[in-house]
C-alpha cells in the first residue's frame, strides 16, 4: 500500500509539472514508467519546448532585419545568463529525478527568454499578448535575490549552501548584464517597437520576480502539497508584490500541519517523532508528506 501511495505520488507530480510548462500530457496506456523512463520523456518536452522559442526568435529577427546584430547580442548575453542558472540548478541533488529538476530549472531561464520578445510579436502576427499594468523594478528584483540567498542560508538540509549562495550571486550578475543590455537597447528605439520593447522588459522583470520567490520549488518530482504553495503565471500582480516567499510560506505550512489535531491517532503519533522523519519511518512520512488533505 506505501509503495502504492508513492509511485501515484510521483506520477501525479510528473503530470502536474508538465502542466505547469504549458504542455498537455499524454495518457500512456500500460504500466507506470520508471525513473530513467519519466527522466527521458521531462528531457524531450524540455528540448520541443526549447526548439519552438528558438522558432520563435528567428521569426522575430527575420521580421526586424535592421537589428539583426542587437538581438544575436542579447541573445548572447542572455545565453551566458543561461550557464549561470545552470550552476544554480546543479546545487541541489534530487537523486535518482535530478535531470528532471534540472530540465525544469533551465525551463524557467527559457521562459524568460521567450517573455523577453513575445510582447513584439503582435506586430508580427497581430496577435494579442496581455500585459501587467504594474511597474516591477531591478529594486524588487534586488530584494528578491537578497530573500533567496538568505533562505538557501536557512535551509538546515541545504548540504552546499555556499556554493548554492554563490551561484545564485553568479546568476543575479548575469541577469542583471542582461537588464542593462536591455536598457542600452531600449534608447536606440523609437515608436511602437520601443514601446513594446520596454513592455516586454517589465514582464520580464515580472516572469523573474515570480521565478525568484517560487525559489526553485515544486520543480522536477515533488508533492502536490510543495504545487499548492507556489506561485503561478496567471496569478494577479497583487498576489505576486504579495507573496512573502516560498521558504516562509513552507514554514507556515509546516506549523500549521503540526498543530494540527484532526488526524488519525496513527498519525498524531508520527508526527510527535522527530522531524526530518527518521530513516526506518521515511515510506510512511512520504505518504504523509504527498497527501496532507487526503488522510481520513
Amino acid at each position: 500500500m506505501k509503495n502504492t501511495v508513492i509511485v501515484l505520488s510521483l506520477l501525479l507530480a510528473t503530470i502536474l509539472s508538465s502542466c505547469q510548462h504549458g504542455k498537455q500530457t499524454e495518457r500512456k496506456e500500460g504500466p507506470y514508467l520508471d525513473q530513467a523512463e519519466l527522466n527521458m520523456q521531462h528531457g524531450r518536452w524540455y528540448l520541443e519546448y526549447k526548439d519552438s522559442i528558438e522558432k520563435e526568435f528567428q521569426k522575430l529577427i527575420s521580421a526586424f532585419p535592421q537589428y539583426n546584430d542587437e538581438y544575436n547580442q542579447e541573445n548572447a548575453i542572455w545565453g551566458k545568463y543561461q550557464e549561470a542558472v545552470r550552476e544554480v540548478a546543479g546545487c541541489e541533488d534530487h537523486g535518482s529525478s535530478s535531470s528532471m529538476y534540472i530540465d525544469d530549472v533551465l525551463t524557467l531561464g527559457i521562459k524568460l527568454w521567450a517573455t523577453s520578445f513575445r510582447n513584439l510579436m503582435p506586430i508580427i502576427e497581430d496577435t494579442i499578448v496581455p500585459i501587467s499594468k504594474e511597474t516591477f523594478t531591478s529594486d524588487m528584483i534586488a530584494d528578491a535575490y537578497s530573500d533567496f540567498i538568505k533562505a538557501v542560508g536557512e535551509d538546515e538540509y541545504m548540504e552546499h549552501k555556499a556554493e548554492y549562495q554563490e551561484a545564485l550571486r553568479k546568476e543575479q550578475k548575469c541577469w542583471n548584464d542582461w537588464m542593462d543590455y536591455r536598457n542600452r537597447f531600449s534608447k536606440k528605439l523609437a515608436g511602437e517597437i520601443k514601446k513594446n520593447y520596454d513592455i516586454c522588459t517589465n514582464q520580464t522583470k515580472r516572469t523573474k520576480l515570480l521565478q525568484l520567490k517560487n525559489q526553485n520549488h515544486a520543480l522536477g518530482m515533488c508533492g502536490r502539497d510543495e504545487m499548492e504553495r507556489i506561485l503561478y503565471d496567471n496569478c494577479s500582480d497583487e498576489e505576486l508584490l504579495e507573496y512573502p516567499g516560498f521558504d516562509k510560506v513552507w514554514a507556515q505550512y509546516l506549523n500549521d500541519i503540526h498543530k494540527a489535531d484532526s488526524f488519525p491517532q496513527w498519525v498524531q503519533k508520527l508526527r510527535k517523532k522527530p522531524w526530518p522523519p527518521q530513516i526506518e519511518d521515511t515510506q510512511i512520512n512520504v505518504f504523509f508528506h504527498y497527501c496532507p488533505k487526503k488522510i481520513s
